[in-house]
């Protein structure tokens, strides 16, 4: 400990020692208390809305996130707590827009990916209004016949009035039934 080491920027502790230099040669220092390293005087740099800008466009392109922070000039550390942000304002309830009334015709589909490790396949399974390619509904899970349930469980109700009243039910229709059959047919329990 000398009189030129800073003070610790978290416990205050003065029992603080040089630790190397950061990758743009601004000393180090770590506090023996606490064990925090810190840069002293850090110079925060800020991210103007330009820069955020075209780090949105980089992201659409399916970029690895070290190379939009090269790019971009930013750290990774930053950026994957941008990206995070994001997806936090992300709606995670599905929204679907009126229809006129008529025939209704889905598409239903899957994908599916490994999530942590290849023993974690998860599948994605989709509805979608063939005409507008708008997903009226989602279920992630396993391949099986109760996956093909949750999907169906997933689509809005339909909404009919009788009366001035608005009732919410999922009509089996004809077609519904035949989805349906499409959908649990493919899959084994």
């Amino acid at each position: 400990m000398s009189a030129d080491t800073p003070t610790c920027p978290r416990c205050r502790s003065q029992h603080t020692v040089k630790n190397g230099r950061t990758h743009n040669k601004k000393p180090k220092f770590q506090c023996q208390d606490c064990k925090r390293q810190f840069v002293e005087n850090p110079t925060n740099k800020v991210i103007d809305q330009e820069i955020k800008e075209l780090i949105a466009r980089l992201l659409l392109e399916k970029i690895p996130l070290a190379g939009i922070a090269r790019a971009a000039q930013v750290s990774e550390t930053w950026l994957q707590e941008h990206v995070n942000d994001k997806y936090a304002q992300v709606p995670q309830q599905i929204e679907v827009s009126a229809k006129p009334k008529g025939k209704l015709t889905l598409e239903c589909d899957e994908a599916w990916s490994f999530v942590d490790n290849k023993g974690n396949k998860q599948w994605i399974w989709l509805a979608m209004d063939r005409k507008t390619r708008e997903i009226v509904g989602v279920y992630v899970g396993n391949r099986s016949k109760q996956a093909a349930k949750e999907l169906w469980n997933s689509l809005p109700p339909v909404v009919t009035v009788h009366g001035g009243v608005h009732h919410a039910h999922k009509r089996q229709s004809l077609a519904k039934q035949k989805l349906w059959v499409l959908c649990a047919s493919k899959y084994r329990t």
